[in-house]
């Protein structure tokens, strides 16, 4: 573990989402930001479905991520989307809870596997936990309508470096998401608990295939003395 380096890409990425959440705050077009850049699932997964609205939200914040108006789409704009709604928030608190979990975090994991792979993992993961939230969205709780955005798919990825390194009490939050998730689906919780779940995963899928690959580098070199 490289103990003393700067986390520089941690810290990159916090400032870059809190220079977004500013713009839209600053310049009145943060929710017209949501809509343009938060991926929507059934555009992606349901496109014959996804202009049609749907009248699952009921409070104040599902109003503000629900697509409320036709938008046109093309595969290569919900490709985009799932990208770019990583670096989209919908409020104070919710800018400022992933950013706390990414800073606590994400210092942890780029020192443990480096700059690069860190990078990897947790767009990675952003993006798989978009596409996993999506698929369940789309067709099993048919509210693939609503805009998903946030950092905290790829930031579960984050988390799931450090499971995939030895630290076993990330899978009991793992199993806590997979509760929540549950709960969320019947009482209508505006939190993608299956974006957690499937950046989790990822996260410590990708992890470990760079761990073993790392160590046949290392095997590979010893046979070559």
């Amino acid at each position: 573990m490289r103990t003393k380096q700067f986390p520089v890409a941690t810290i990159s990425i916090i400032v870059l989402n809190g220079i977004i959440f500013g713009i839209g705050v600053l310049s009145g077009e943060q929710t017209q930001i949501i809509q343009n850049y938060g991926f929507i699932p059934n555009h992606l997964f349901n496109p014959d479905d996804g202009n049609n609205k749907d009248d699952f939200q009921q409070n104040s914040l599902t109003s503000l991520l629900q697509s409320s108006k036709p938008q046109s789409s093309t595969l290569l704009d919900s490709l985009t989307r799932l990208f770019s709604s990583m670096f989209v928030h919908a409020s104070v608190a919710h800018i400022a809870f992933n950013l706390f979990a990414l800073a606590y975090l994400g210092v942890y994991a780029e020192r443990a596997i480096g700059i690069p792979r860190y990078v990897l993992v947790y767009f990675t993961s952003g993006i798989v936990a978009a596409l996993f939230h999506g698929v369940i969205s789309s067709y099993v709780l048919h509210n693939g309508n609503v805009v998903l955005i946030g950092a905290s798919g790829a930031i579960s990825g984050v988390l799931g470096v450090a499971a995939a390194v030895g630290n076993r009490r990330a899978y009991y939050w793992l199993v806590l998401q997979i509760v929540f998730a549950i709960i969320g689906s019947i009482n209508a919780l505006p939190i993608a608990f299956t974006a957690h779940i499937g950046g989790f995963i990822a996260g410590v899928v990708i992890t470990k295939v760079l761990v073993r690959l790392e160590q046949s580098k290392r095997k590979a070199r010893y046979f070559l003395q």
